[in-house]
C-alpha cells in the first residue's frame, strides 16, 4: 500500500515465504500480468466478496477497551471526561457514550466495506486487487491515523510502509510492510507424534514399577539385616 497497483504487488513462488526467495513481479515490463492474476481468488470459488479491514472496524471498540479504567477515575482538569448520547445518531439510540477522555475524542466506527463481484464465473485475483488496492490507498490517510492510535502512538508518519499481512474470508489485517514475511514464514516442522499407551497398559507399568519399588525395600532390608548379623558374630 505504496503506490500505484503496477509496481506495489509482488508474487511469492509458493505458499510460504522463505529468507533469500526471489519476488515475481505481478505486472511484467510488457504490462502482461502474472498467470496466479486468473486464478479463484478463493476455494471454493465465489461470485462476490465483501471486504472489511480489521483496524478500522476494531477503532472504537479498542478506543473504549483502553479507556474503560478511566469510568470510576476522578474527572482530570486537564482533560475532562465528557459523556453524552452519540452524536448525529438517527436511530434514537438511548444509551451515553464517552465522547471524550484523557484529551482524546471518541473515533466512531464507520460501516466502512467494498463490495467486490466477478465479471465471470469466479472472483479473480486481478479481479479482487484492481478494486481493492485503490479502495486501501484512497484512505491510506486514516489507516495511518488509525493504527498510530490504536498502538498507543501518534499517527503513523506518511512515509511509513504498509501491506496487508492477511488476506482471508475475514478482514484485512494491514501493517507494518516488514511484518509481511514473519506472518507468511513456513510453519515448524510438527514433532512426531508419540505412540500414547492405553488405560491398561498405564495400570500395567504402574504395578510394575510398584512392585521394583517393593523389591528394592526388600532387598535393603535384608542387606541391612545381614550386615548386622555379621556384626554379631565378630563380637
Amino acid at each position: 500500500l505504496n503506490g500505484p497497483l503496477e509496481g506495489a504487488i509482488q508474487v511469492a513462488p509458493s505458499e510460504y515465504y522463505e529468507l533469500g526467495a526471489v519476488m515475481e513481479p505481478y505486472f511484467g515490463p510488457d504490462g502482461s500480468l502474472h498467470p496466479v492474476s486468473q486464478a479463484s481468488l478463493m476455494e471454493p470459488p465465489v461470485s462476490s466478496h465483501t471486504v472489511r479491514v480489521r483496524c478500522i472496524d476494531a477503532w472504537e471498540q479498542d478506543w473504549a477497551d483502553l479507556h474503560w479504567r478511566c469510568h470510576d477515575a476522578p474527572v482530570n482538569d486537564l482533560y475532562p471526561r465528557r459523556l453524552g448520547p452519540r452524536p448525529d445518531d438517527e436511530t434514537f439510540d438511548p444509551n451515553i457514550y464517552v465522547l471524550e477522555c484523557c484529551g482524546q475524542k471518541r473515533p466512531w466506527a464507520y460501516d466502512t466495506y467494498l463490495q467486490v463481484a466477478a465479471q465471470g464465473e469466479f472472483l479473480t485475483v486481478h479481479e479482487y486487487v484492481s478494486a481493492v488496492h485503490p479502495w486501501l490507498m484512497a484512505m491510506r490517510d486514516t489507516l495511518l491515523d488509525v493504527l498510530g492510535k490504536m498502538d498507543g502512538q501518534p499517527k503513523w508518519p506518511p512515509e511509513t510502509k504498509l501491506a496487508v499481512l492477511y488476506l482471508g474470508p475475514g478482514p484485512l489485517r494491514i501493517d507494518h510492510e516488514d511484518k509481511w514475511a514473519w506472518w507468511h514464514r513456513k510453519p515448524p516442522v510438527p514433532r512426531p507424534a508419540r505412540d500414547q499407551p492405553s488405560a491398561e497398559e498405564r495400570e500395567r507399568r504402574a504395578i510394575e514399577r510398584a512392585m521394583a519399588r517393593s523389591a528394592a525395600v526388600i532387598r535393603a532390608r535384608e542387606e541391612e539385616a545381614a550386615r548386622v548379623a555379621e556384626m554379631e558374630k565378630e563380637k
